[in-house]
Order: C-alpha cells, then sequence, then structure tokens
C-alpha cells in the first residue's frame, strides 16, 4: 500500500467538516509545543536553581489554578458569544509565558508564570471544547470526529517529547522557549483573524 492510500485509510477526511480540520490543525499545534518541554520541565527547574520537589509544586500550581479557573470562569465563558476569541487569548498568554521561560532568572518567577499558565489553560480549554462540539455530528460518526482531535493529540505529544529532547540538548531551553513562543504567538493571531463564522 502506498502511503498516500495509506493516510488515506486512517484519516477520516469525509468525517471532519472545514471547522473540525482547522481546531485539529491549531489545537495539535499547541500541544506539539507544550510537548516539546513538558517532559522536561524537571530538569528545566532544576536548570534554574530549584529542585524536583520544587518543580513538582510548581506543576501543581499550574495544574490546581487551571482547574480552579476552569470552573470559576465556565459560567461566564458560557455568555461569552465569540468563543474562538477566548481560544485566541489563551494562546497569546502561553506565548507570553514561553516568553517568560527563556528570561527566567528566579523561582517566584517562575511561579507567576505557572499561575500566568494556568490563566491561559482556563481562558482556552474549555473554549475549546465548545467550540469543536458545536461542529461536531449527534450520530455515531462524533466518535471519529472526538477521536481524529485525540488521535493527532497524542501523536503530537509523542512527536513532540522525541524531537524536544533533541532540540534542548542541540540548542538549550531558551532558544526553544523562543521558538515556542512564536509558534503560540502565529495560533493565536490566525485563530483571532479567521472569519466568525468559520469557527
Amino acid at each position: 500500500m502506498k502511503f498516500k492510500e495509506f493516510l488515506v485509510a486512517i484519516l477520516p477526511h469525509g468525517h471532519l467538516n472545514r471547522s473540525l480540520r482547522i481546531l485539529i490543525m491549531v489545537n495539535t499545534g499547541m500541544v506539539f509545543v507544550m510537548g516539546l518541554f513538558a517532559p522536561f520541565y524537571a530538569v528545566y527547574v532544576e536548570q534554574i536553581g530549584g529542585s524536583v520537589a520544587f518543580a513538582g509544586l510548581s506543576w501543581a500550581i499550574f495544574s490546581i489554578v487551571a482547574g480552579v479557573l476552569i470552573l470559576l470562569f465556565s459560567k461566564w465563558e458560557l455568555q461569552v458569544k465569540e468563543q474562538e476569541l477566548l481560544l485566541a487569548v489563551g494562546y497569546l498568554i502561553r506565548a507570553v509565558v514561553f516568553l517568560s521561560y527563556a528570561f527566567i532568572d528566579s523561582l517566584s518567577q517562575l511561579i507567576f508564570t505557572q499561575i500566568l499558565w494556568g490563566v491561559a489553560a482556563a481562558l482556552g480549554t474549555p473554549a475549546f471544547d465548545a467550540i469543536y462540539h458545536s461542529h461536531t455530528a449527534n450520530d455515531r460518526s462524533s466518535i471519529i470526529q472526538w477521536g481524529s482531535w485525540e488521535g493527532f493529540s497524542h501523536i503530537a505529544i509523542g512527536s513532540a517529547a522525541l524531537i524536544g529532547g533533541v532540540l534542548i540538548q542541540a540548542f538549550g531551553f531558551p532558544a526553544i522557549f523562543i521558538g515556542m513562543s512564536m509558534v503560540s504567538l502565529f495560533l493565536g493571531v490566525y485563530v483571532w483573524k479567521l472569519p466568525r463564522e468559520v469557527l
């Protein structure tokens, strides 16, 4: 079987409308960017003077802040008419977060950056889920539509971990963070500038 035929066989193009394809593309890009760094977070924290325990603490702060704010923001986000703008803002804030990582010179700055990342996740994650859901079918093909996102997401995470380790070893963390910030900025601007009817 030729590679093109293989792709046609495994990719459910017929079940994905334009909006879903765009959402998968942009959020897979964001997942890939985050995956370049996330598996090596404890190594990074140790390089800036923290311990493995502090890495755990700071990651916990990010995750708990994101979780609490998602619960608090959810009702408010329901009232936002253009939820794709929340998705874009989440990407733009992440661009600031990744740039901050490149220039961190204290552990307190890291904690602030983790809190900011939690805010970005709280704005962007429910918005993505809501927008994606709004474009999925109400029949059995929805499992293919959600499965497509989950499949691409996991492939991106795995690929990013492999590539990120090589890039970090070759160029160091700051260069990777700057690249991550630029990609996040591009994704945020791209979603912001999309015609509203697309998403």
